[in-house]
Parts: C-alpha cells; structure tokens; sequence
C-alpha cells in the first residue's frame, strides 16, 4: 500500500512512525526520511511515498516497512552516446533529457544489539512496482519518456536496478551518482 506522506491521516502518529523508521544501510535514506521529508514535500521538491505494513495499519499503527520519493529532473548528458541519448530521449540530438527521478527509495533494516538484521518483508523490485505504479498513473497527466535513479557505486544497489532493467546513463561528477534510466 503506497501513500503520499502528506495524506496519510493524524500528523503525530505519521512524526512518530516516521521516528521510527530505519535504515541502517545507508544512514542517508534514514535521516532523509526521518528529518527531510517533510520541508522537501512543503517545498515542491518531491512527492513522497510511504509503503505501509497493511497489518499495522489495520489496527490503527504506522509501520514504515518503505518508501520512494518521485520529483522531475531534467539532465545535459555529459560524454553519452547519440544511440544512448536517443535510447532515453527519444531524440539523439536532444541537447537535454527530462526524467521522472526516483530520488530516495529505501527499506526498514534494524541493527539489532546481537548484530541480526531486522528487515521489512518487501524486496527493492516491489518498491520500484510500486513507484512505477505511480509513474505510470501520472505520466497520462504529465508526459515523460524515462524514470532516472542516482546511486552509489555499491554492487549490490546498481544490481537491483540493472536486475529491474535500468540501463546505466552516465557517472554525474557534480553529485557523485551513478545515473541509470529505464523507459517508461
């Protein structure tokens, strides 16, 4: 179940789901969602996600077992290909690309004291269908040829996206990402 954060009912029981949500994988997933998403949200920035534990929620709690945020970013490809540019804009002479950006996505995953894992029951490929889910509903609205995501250089994160078929675009030197696209 995907809902924005800004409509998902009482305000204190959402601060302290949101609280409670972790990610120790990457402590910027955490602390983006945690302390940030509500100013980028009031700002226009991006749209977020929550992916709630339906069970939790049934009962009148807010588990955060996930979530994506969705904004729009528009990129001037640095060294890339014709055939690539074409491939991601439709145009191989397009001087920039405009992408609906998956700009945070991330799971629960707890450290518990004895180092175990605490994990939420939800793989990345069903945080991207979700996403996409979105995407899809909203690009009959807002046109938009390609999705974007921008990661680190950790395998295994490029794995899930190249596993969802993402088709890496271009390293950014000014943000320090790893860029990969997939048509829409």
């Amino acid at each position: 179940m995907a809902e924005r954060a800004s409509e998902t009912g009482s305000e204190s029981r959402l601060y302290d789901a949101l609280d409670h949500f972790r990610c120790c994988k990457d402590n910027d997933i955490e602390t983006f969602l945690r302390k940030n998403a509500f100013e980028f949200i009031n700002r226009g920035w991006c749209s977020v996600y929550l992916i709630v534990d339906e069970a939790a929620f049934d009962e009148g709690n807010i588990k955060i077992d996930a979530y994506f945020t969705l904004s729009h970013k528009s990129l001037i490809p640095e060294n890339v290909s014709k055939s690539k540019i074409k491939s991601a804009s439709g145009d191989k002479d397009s001087k920039s690309i405009h992408f609906v950006l998956i700009g945070q996505l991330g799971k629960y995953i707890e450290k518990l004291p004895d180092g175990t894992e605490l994990r939420a029951g939800i793989a990345s490929g069903e945080i991207l269908d979700y996403a996409f889910e979105v995407i899809s509903a909203s690009n009959s609205l807002i046109p938009c040829r390609c999705a974007l995501v921008e990661c680190s250089e950790e395998p295994k994160v490029q794995k899930a996206y190249t596993e969802y078929e993402f088709k890496f675009f271009q390293y950014d030197r000014d943000g320090g990402h790893y860029q990969f696209y997939k048509r829409i």
